[in-house]
């Protein structure tokens, strides 16, 4: 699909329909805490590791801009069975000592499956 606008073409590309799934998972920290727990994920390159050991597509850690301290962290799966092989990897658990102290007084939600129904992307801005 093509959208002129100011006699610019912006390209929008669709992807076909894959039933893809998202995890999210969110994580109800103080706002004092909030960052430390993003250091964390960035030091122990935790995303990153999601992706190097399993089928995860993408993944992202994302803080609430109103500062309250909320932060989701979310992954794209093709499908649930790769979702559980990383609740099942060995890995996943070798920062909950420091993940747990960071987050002992703050509320965690539990991690929920969403089925993507489409997405779209912009391949330039």
């Amino acid at each position: 699909m093509d959208v002129i606008r100011d006699k610019t073409t912006l390209t929008i590309e669709t992807t076909e329909y894959r039933p893809m799934i998202r995890s999210v998972l969110t994580l109800h920290a103080t706002a004092e805490r909030a960052q430390s727990v993003l250091e964390l994920y960035r030091h122990e390159a935790i995303l990153q590791e999601s992706l190097d050991l399993t089928r995860a597509l993408r993944s992202e850690i994302d803080v609430a801009v109103d500062g309250s301290g909320e932060i989701i962290v979310t992954a794209v799966w093709p499908d649930e069975s790769a979702y559980q092989e990383w609740l099942d990897h060995p890995n996943r658990g070798r920062t909950t000592p420091e993940l747990a102290a960071l987050l002992a007084d703050a509320r965690v939600g539990v991690g929920r499956l969403y089925t993507i129904d489409h997405s779209v992307s912009k391949t330039e801005i």
